[in-house]
């Protein structure tokens, strides 16, 4: 199944409307629409799009969560 196109199609496939917000990365802070998905977890939104934040966002790296641990260095 694809990712809805419209805000019909998100609350018909079980994702439900949660809150209005700012990114924050620091070279976005574009406005985002947090919807629950079918499985309850949480994605942000680019309002009037619907399409997922992290597509057009400047900062997505920042929130990737597969990020590698960061490690320190010994002396």
């Amino acid at each position: 199944m694809s990712f809805p196109k419209t805000e019909e199609e998100l609350w018909k496939q079980g994702y439900r409307f949660y809150k209005k917000g700012r990114c924050n990365g620091p070279n976005c802070r574009a406005d985002i629409e947090w919807w629950d998905t079918p499985n309850n977890k949480q994605i942000p939104l680019d309002p009037g799009t619907m399409e997922p934040h992290w597509g057009t966002c400047p900062d997505r790296e920042r929130f990737r969560k597969d990020k590698q641990p960061k490690t320190e260095g010994r002396s």
